[in-house]
């Protein structure tokens, strides 16, 4: 072999190295870049509802001193991602507190749309979907929730004067007067500031400040155009 075919296979296998080396490197980046995503995910989610996601091993002492810090009981950790395949037994028997945390899982992930207040039928929705569709009914979910509801997964169930149920999974730090407001929004549906004043005898600015607050929790939405001016509504009401 001449001395150049050694020197090539020599700068190949270098090469080779340098090459190996910086894939190592790029992932053990990418590695730490989703474990700081995942930890930061951790924290928002212990600190603005109360929940914590413990579905891996590396994450094991972050949970425990996130528990700690914001006092969040064993119920409220999620210890594993159910799946629908997790839900359906065989013969196509439900196992309903699988299927509570299926919803409770699907509601988590669609909070800042829901605000973590729920109907029933939408709970519903949001899981009757794959091989769940046609094997599962509300009655199912009614059940699911009922049993997490026991087990202080969740908040409470609400059951309004129109018959409808509402399913409220996260904590809300309501003061008295978005409590109020709340009422208000159940009979009304959407609200503007003029009817908030009117219906509550309140001044402009603590109906404006109990509106934004609501607002900023997820449990209002608001919206603006040139008919209708300024309103807030409540999806899940």
């Amino acid at each position: 072999m001449g001395i150049r075919k050694i020197e090539d296979e020599i700068d190949l296998k270098e090469a080779m190295k340098k090459k190996a080396a910086e894939l190592k490197m790029k992932e053990m980046e990418s590695k730490a870049s989703v474990e700081k995503f995942t930890k930061d995910q951790l924290r928002e989610l212990a600190k603005k509802h109360g929940v914590l996601l413990a579905l891996t091993p590396e994450l094991r002492e972050e949970v425990k001193e996130l528990q700690k810090k914001y006092n969040i009981p064993s119920s409220k950790i999620i210890t594993e991602q159910i799946t629908e395949h997790d839900v359906l037994r065989k013969f196509s028997k439900i196992d309903h507190e699988k299927l509570g945390m299926l919803a409770y899982q699907r509601v988590l992930m669609s909070k800042e749309e829901t605000g973590g207040i729920i109907p029933l039928s939408e709970v519903f929705e949001l899981i009757n979907t794959g091989i769940l569709k046609g094997n599962v009914e509300v009655k199912d979910v009614d059940k699911a929730l009922k049993i997490l509801n026991k087990s202080k997964v969740i908040e409470e169930i609400i059951q309004l004067e129109s018959g409808a149920t509402i399913v409220r999974f996260f904590p809300i730090q309501y003061t008295g007067d978005e409590s109020k407001v709340v009422e208000l929004a159940k009979e009304k549906g959407i609200l503007t500031l003029e009817v908030v004043c009117t219906g509550l005898e309140w001044s402009q600015d603590r109906a404006l400040h109990a509106l934004e607050s609501l607002e900023k929790s997820g449990v209002a939405k608001y919206r603006e155009s040139i008919l209708t001016g300024k309103q807030w509504y409540f999806p899940s009401l």
